[in-house]
């Protein structure tokens, strides 16, 4: 899953701000890798006119409705900065 994770959020930081702006609030797949299946949700929150949350959740089923979920993510402003969610900003995603 970190690979996963590593290549969603780094295909993701290179975008600018306006590009991640105009991603639709969410929008989720369903993928196969390593012959396993994953939910890969992408979630976009406008925090004001200058931020920009962007977070990248993954759940791998395993059966019974058991899995293990992960999330991690960043927040950019207009000038381009970008740092890290802490885990408190990332709790209601995992």
């Amino acid at each position: 899953m970190n690979e996963l994770m590593k290549r969603y959020l780094s295909d993701l930081k290179i975008k600018n701000f306006m590009e991640l702006s105009q991603l639709e609030n969410y929008q989720g797949e369903k993928i196969i890798h390593n012959k396993k299946s994953y939910t890969i949700s992408i979630w976009k929150d406008m925090i004001n006119n200058n931020e920009l949350h962007i977070v990248v959740q993954i759940y791998r089923y395993w059966f019974l409705g058991i899995g293990k979920m992960e999330a991690d993510g960043f927040k950019i402003n207009r000038d381009g900065n970008i740092s890290d969610l802490t885990k408190k900003e990332l709790y209601e995603f995992i």
